[in-house]
C-alpha cells in the first residue's frame, strides 16, 4: 500500500533536492539580495527536458519563502504572447491586478512598473518559446523585478535575446542528466517516503 502518493507524481516538490545541492546554493544566492528588499540578480537555469530545471526553481523559491516574503511567480511561456505574461504577471503579483485581454502591451508595462515597489522574481519557464525578445525588454526595464530564465540550449538563448538583457545574466546554471546511482538513489528515498514497508 501506498502511504503518500504525492511522492510518486510529477509535481511532488521534495524537501532536499537530491544532487543538485551546488545548483540550489547558486541560485540561492542569486535570491539572496532580495531577503534585504533589493532586487534579486537573474539566473538562466539550462539543460534537457526532465533534468529538474523547474522543480530547481520552485524549490529554492520555497526555501526564500521560509526566510521572507519576497513576491514571485512562475509563467509559462509556451503559447503565449508578450500581453499574456504581462497579464500574468499582474495578476500573480501579491496586489492582484485585475487586467482586461484587450489592454495593450504598453498599458500592462506601465501598470506593472507602477504596482511593483519591491523584489519580484519572475520564472519564466519554457523561456525558449518566448513570442519575441521584445518581451524580456518590457520586464527588465522595470525596477525590482527579476528574471529566472528556464530553457534548454543557454547560448542559443542567450544569442537571440539584446544585449542589455544578455549582461543581465552571468554564467548560466546548467543541469545535466543524471547518472544511473543518481537516479536510483532518488527513487530509493521517494520508496521510503511513500511505501510503508520501505520505512522499516
Amino acid at each position: 500500500m501506498i502511504t503518500d502518493p504525492r511522492v510518486f507524481e510529477d509535481e511532488y516538490l521534495p524537501r532536499e533536492l537530491m544532487h543538485r545541492e551546488g545548483a540550489v546554493e547558486e541560485l540561492s544566492s542569486a535570491f539572496d539580495p532580495a531577503l534585504d528588499s533589493i532586487q534579486a540578480n537573474d539566473v538562466l537555469i539550462a539543460g534537457p527536458s526532465g533534468v529538474g530545471k523547474t522543480v530547481l526553481a520552485r524549490h529554492t523559491l520555497r526555501k526564500l519563502d521560509a526566510y521572507a516574503s519576497v513576491d514571485h511567480a512562475h509563467i509559462e511561456c509556451l503559447g503565449t504572447t508578450t500581453g499574456d505574461i504581462l497579464r500574468s504577471a499582474l495578476r500573480k503579483h501579491h496586489a492582484q491586478v485585475d487586467v482586461s485581454q484587450n489592454t495593450p502591451v504598453d498599458d500592462l508595462h506601465a501598470q506593472l512598473r507602477d504596482v511593483v515597489d519591491r523584489p519580484y522574481i519572475l520564472v519564466l519557464d519554457e523561456a525558449d518559446a518566448l513570442p519575441d525578445t521584445q518581451t524580456l525588454d518590457y520586464v527588465t526595464s522595470i525596477p525590482e523585478v527579476s528574471i529566472v530564465a528556464i530553457c534548454h540550449d543557454a547560448d542559443r538563448w542567450l544569442s537571440h535575446v539584446s544585449n542589455d538583457v544578455r549582461q543581465r545574466f552571468s554564467g548560466p546554471i546548467r543541469l545535466g542528466r543524471y547518472g544511473v546511482d543518481e537516479l536510483a538513489s532518488i527513487l530509493r528515498a521517494r520508496a521510503i517516503q511513500g511505501l510503508p514497508e520501505r520505512r522499516q
